[in-house]
């Protein structure tokens, strides 16, 4: 019974339009006034996409690498290039927030490392890196163009 319920329901919903269009005539769209093109905001959220020179705080000193990043709604992807070599990068940007990962050979195999980070109030981004053994500071500041 409830099979034949459920069928006579979606034929009366896919009929509605059809029966409301038989029955009233069809009404020309209201025409709006043009609305002015929008400007830029100029406080609009900063974006992760773009070149970045980043820095490390390792207990060797500062180790310096590359950023590139794309942004497609929260999806992160790129690469990282350091003195290791360079490898993807995946990760993510929501409410204000970058977490991204890469995973490289290490020494003892295959490493992970996750970043998080947000933007400072200078326009940098900086937060921390978690290799598993700890976390260490970073801070990257957006390639400028020449």
């Amino acid at each position: 019974m409830k099979p034949i319920i459920a069928t006579f329901a979606v034929l009366a919903l896919a009929g509605a339009p059809l029966l409301a269009a038989q029955q009233a005539p069809p009404t020309p769209p209201a025409q709006s006034p043009a609305k002015p093109e929008a400007k830029p905001d100029s406080k609009a959220a900063p974006t992760v996409t773009g070149k970045w020179n980043m820095s490390v705080d390792t207990d060797q000193g500062a180790m310096a690498s590359t950023l590139d990043m794309k942004i497609d709604g929260k999806k992160v992807t790129g690469t990282i290039v350091s003195q290791m070599g360079e490898t993807t990068l995946e990760g993510e940007f929501a409410e204000g927030k970058l977490t991204f990962w890469i995973t490289m050979q290490g020494g003892g195999g295959e490493m992970s490392l996750t970043f998080s980070g947000a933007f400072k109030e200078d326009g940098t981004l900086a937060g921390t890196l978690d290799f598993g053994q700890g976390a260490l500071n970073w801070r990257a500041e957006r390639v400028k163009d020449k």
